[in-house]
């Protein structure tokens, strides 16, 4: 309980402190023009160092990194540069930070008596925990520790980095929006979905944050013959995309790695592939990016937007997820005489691209 209030009256103090610095920066404009950029760290480990006595209370729960950083946070609100690299990219993503003096130029005569008593309070107490303090620049250093005190450890989410990927097919333009490391997360995600633990340390700690993840199956135990027929395509075009974004594909553990830069894909909905099929003509341009199965769903959207079932389960698996989609015309009753000019138009055009792509179309299930 004690932790939560310290940790609500510390999230209020940083929103003071935000609101403040856009005050005497710029005058206020109003929340119109106000716009918090997530990756411009403004925030302190420890805000009143420099002007309070802190107690053996206020810093109990913090860990063995955390002590280490915020002791050196005092030296970095004086300017003070660093020999390690660990501290060093740290305190460069500070936005208050400014590095100008030496390590062997810097003067202890600029603290004041709160920071001095505050240094040797976080040192006691860094090396009560370990002999040897925290180690730094150890490989496969994290910030992750240092972000979750800061701003909070995230709550358990149930979002996935592709929602569905285990009961439809991804699509290229999906992939095409996301960084290098969304798609390995994703890749991984599928294995996450089926119990696995990973030895990385990343993703340890990314699926930790997952309400539905329960690992309990070893690297080494899994098989893959768990996974169903989308997850199987899936896994293949996430890791081909990744390998051809780099030959190395995303670099996991990588020191000052952040599992909180991943977004989340692929809703339920996914919305349409083209959702004016039905109101302009389509264009090379539109489906020059596009993969064979996407030109084959994408000319089904426009059977589907006319409330047409479907005899192929991959097709009507994946417009039941749609919630525009209200399937009620067997196949056999369906007419194409309900498409007005421009979808009878897009259905040929898009019919003509498939079988140019491919001479046997995409084939279905």
């Amino acid at each position: 309980m004690e932790k939560m209030k310290k940790l609500i009256k510390k999230r209020w103090w940083m929103i003071a402190v935000f609101f403040v610095s856009i005050w005497t920066a710029n005058g206020w404009q109003g929340t119109d023009y106000v716009q918090a950029d997530a990756t411009a760290y403004n925030y302190y480990i420890l805000p009143s160092s420099s002007s309070t006595y802190l107690t053996q209370a206020d810093i109990a729960d913090m860990s063995l990194q955390v002590l280490c950083y915020a002791k050196n946070e005092i030296y970095a609100r004086h300017g003070r540069l660093f020999s390690s690299s660990e501290l060093q990219g740290y305190f460069n993503q500070q936005s208050w930070y400014r590095g100008s003096i030496a390590p062997s130029a810097f003067s202890s005569s600029v603290f004041n008596a709160y920071e001095i008593a505050n240094i040797e309070l976080l040192k006691n107490r860094e090396f009560t925990l370990s002999a040897s303090g925290y180690l730094l620049d150890q490989s496969g250093y994290s910030y992750q520790p240092i972000y979750n005190y800061v701003y909070g450890t995230q709550e358990f989410s149930d979002t996935y980095v592709f929602y569905g990927s285990d009961s439809r097919y991804i699509m290229q333009s999906e992939v095409n929006t996301m960084t290098l490391q969304e798609i390995c997360y994703a890749k991984n995600e599928i294995y996450a979905r089926h119990g696995r633990l990973f030895n990385s340390q990343e993703l340890k700690d990314y699926f930790s944050t997952k309400s539905w993840y329960y690992g309990w199956i070893s690297p080494s135990d899994f098989s893959d013959s768990v996974f169903n027929t989308y997850e199987l395509a899936n896994i293949k075009l996430l890791k081909d995309n990744e390998f051809a974004r780099s030959a190395s594909g995303y670099l996991l553990d990588q020191p000052g790695y952040n599992i909180y830069n991943v977004g989340s894909y692929g809703s339920q909905d996914s919305s349409y592939i083209f959702y004016d099929s039905n109101t302009r003509y389509l264009t090379s341009n539109d489906v020059k990016n596009l993969s064979l199965r996407e030109i084959c769903y994408a000319r089904n959207e426009i059977y589907a937007r006319r409330g047409r079932l479907f005899d192929s389960t991959e097709l009507q698996n994946y417009f039941n997820q749609k919630t525009w989609y209200y399937g009620y015309i067997s196949p056999s009753n369906f007419s194409g005489a309900v498409f007005n000019q421009y979808e009878t138009a897009n259905v040929q055009f898009l019919k003509d691209y498939e079988y140019m792509l491919d001479p046997r179309g995409y084939q279905l299930d």
